[in-house]
């Protein structure tokens, strides 16, 4: 009868040690990777969803002898006047925006218009009076519509408002950078200080919260101490 003889070759404890590091060391690098990742796919869908909201207001304005829309129009909110075009109320909702479900509304309020770019400021955030598209002579430089947390009313962005209702509604939560959509229908994602830092050196830049492509350092000191207390508290609150 045969003997046979076995040998078991196992795991030193210094081994397993090595590869738990290494599995650490990996898990260390590729995870943050993969945030990031997920992070970049929801902001691509962000623009996306601004960009189909773009389309949808410029369909309007061929149909309304090219007049902006309108935040408010005798009750009716921006979002169900612009329904017909876009025909989905997800497109309002941001992947990345906590604050997306509406408590005054059936809409999402992931985004909203910048009052100045569309028309007057009237009560709850409310706008009227479009201008037409000529009333823009610089629309790639224009700001037409922003990302936004307000999750009450359908509340617009009045920059030079200052302290008030607006001040934490600006959304940046891209990796600190917020989604823009500009009047000619390109988005683009910008730090919120990024929309006026480079007018603040009196370089003659344009201020892109204003439809009239007025040069930044035109603005008074007390227009631009209130535009940069609401920009200020979106960067403070996303970095």
């Amino acid at each position: 009868m045969k003997n046979h003889s076995f040998s078991y070759n196992a795991f030193t404890l210094i081994e397993l040690l090595v590869v738990i590091a290494i599995i650490a060391i990996l898990a260390a690098i590729l995870f943050p990777a993969f945030a990031r990742a997920r992070d970049n796919a929801r902001r691509a869908s962000c623009q996306s969803n601004m960009k189909q909201i773009g389309l949808g207001i410029m369909q309007y304005t061929q149909d309304y002898d090219e007049r902006m829309i309108s935040g408010q129009s005798g009750g009716v909110l921006w979002k169900e006047l612009l329904q017909p075009y876009v025909k989905s109320k997800q497109i309002f909702a941001c992947p990345s925006n906590p604050n997306k479900d509406s408590m005054a509304t059936s809409y999402p309020v992931s985004y909203g218009p910048n009052c100045d770019a569309h028309g007057s400021h009237a009560a709850l955030g409310y706008i009227n009076d479009g201008p037409n598209l000529s009333d823009i002579p610089a629309p790639a430089t224009a700001i037409m519509v922003i990302e936004m947390t307000a999750n009450t009313w359908d509340f617009v962005i009045t920059l030079d408002a200052g302290h008030n209702d607006f001040d934490d509604a600006l959304y940046a939560g891209h990796s600190t950078l917020g989604n823009y959509l500009f009047a000619d229908g390109h988005v683009k994602s910008l730090k919120p200080m990024a929309t006026i830092s480079s007018a603040m050196g009196g370089s003659g830049a344009v201020n892109m919260w204003r439809r009239d492509a007025v040069d930044y350092g035109s603005e008074s000191d007390d227009n631009l101490a209130k535009c940069k207390t609401v920009l200020t508290r979106a960067v403070q609150k996303y970095q």
